[in-house]
């Protein structure tokens, strides 16, 4: 009888040692792929980063261009028809 007592104990101990470890390794699997889930979103946002820091160093670029004398004269020249002092203007005549 004391033998069977054993083997029942010995079967549960092993029982609940494998269901201790795949609970284990479950919460290791599910870890992982989470980590590996917020790496992709983490690269996704590092190269939104990326693009929007490109985007503004061209729109910086363009304001200081518009502060420039030559911007600021050769839009004078094409939106108000402006001409320098000696310059003939040219219209052409649309039939």
């Amino acid at each position: 009888m004391a033998r069977r007592g054993y083997m029942l104990k010995l079967r549960t101990k092993l029982f609940l040692t494998m269901l201790f470890l795949s609970y284990f390794l479950f919460l290791f699997f599910q870890q992982s792929f989470e980590m590996q889930a917020q790496h992709d979103t983490m690269a996704q946002l590092q190269q939104e980063i990326s693009q929007v820091q490109y985007e503004n160093e061209v729109l910086s670029r363009r304001i200081e261009h518009t502060k420039s004398k030559e911007y600021i004269e050769q839009m004078a020249r094409d939106k108000l028809g402006w001409v320098k002092e000696g310059e003939t203007i040219f219209i052409e005549k649309n039939d």
